[in-house]
């Protein structure tokens, strides 16, 4: 196994050519510390982290949620570590879902981590896995009403 690598330019271009695969017209911007960020359509989500994974996007270091308040969405974001290739960046794909109806598709058939990540970002966030074998809540008390996420923008804790 090798460890992260500083990207080259042939790693960025590489990058932007498979992601503009799976998702055409799509743009891959490099941020100063030299981590790749893009942003994607959830429908498109399971086919790109597919493709990807199967390029050397092997590791998912977490899943992001995001309440979007003032849009009326939430945000996903997949962080991914190219562990199995070099000159690579480190890998941030963003997505966005209708707050009144936040369900995006699980993936844990393609990344076993998922299966904590996605319970994290339900219990605290909201967003339901479709999909997800057994979303439930994973550090609040499982008796607390089915909108209690405090991570809303919008939560309130009784008595506030």
């Amino acid at each position: 196994m090798s460890y992260v690598t500083e990207p080259t330019k042939e790693g960025i271009d590489n990058l932007q050519k498979w992601i503009g695969e799976i998702v055409p017209g799509s743009k891959v911007d490099v941020d100063k510390h030299g981590v790749a960020w893009t942003t994607i359509p959830i429908d498109k989500l399971r086919d790109l982290l597919k493709h990807l994974k199967e390029k050397g996007y092997s590791h998912l270091t977490t899943i992001t949620g995001t309440d979007l308040i003032d849009e009326g969405k939430m945000e996903l974001i997949y962080h991914l570590i190219p562990y199995e290739i070099t000159g690579y960046p480190i890998l941030c794909l963003k997505s966005t879902i209708p707050r009144d109806n936040p369900v995006a598709p699980s993936i844990v058939d393609l990344f076993d981590i998922a299966l904590i990540y996605e319970r994290e970002v339900y219990d605290l966030v909201g967003i339901k896995f479709e999909g997800h074998p057994n979303l439930d809540r994973i550090f609040l008390r499982k008796d607390l009403p089915e909108d209690y996420h405090p991570l809303r923008k919008d939560f309130k804790e009784e008595g506030e």
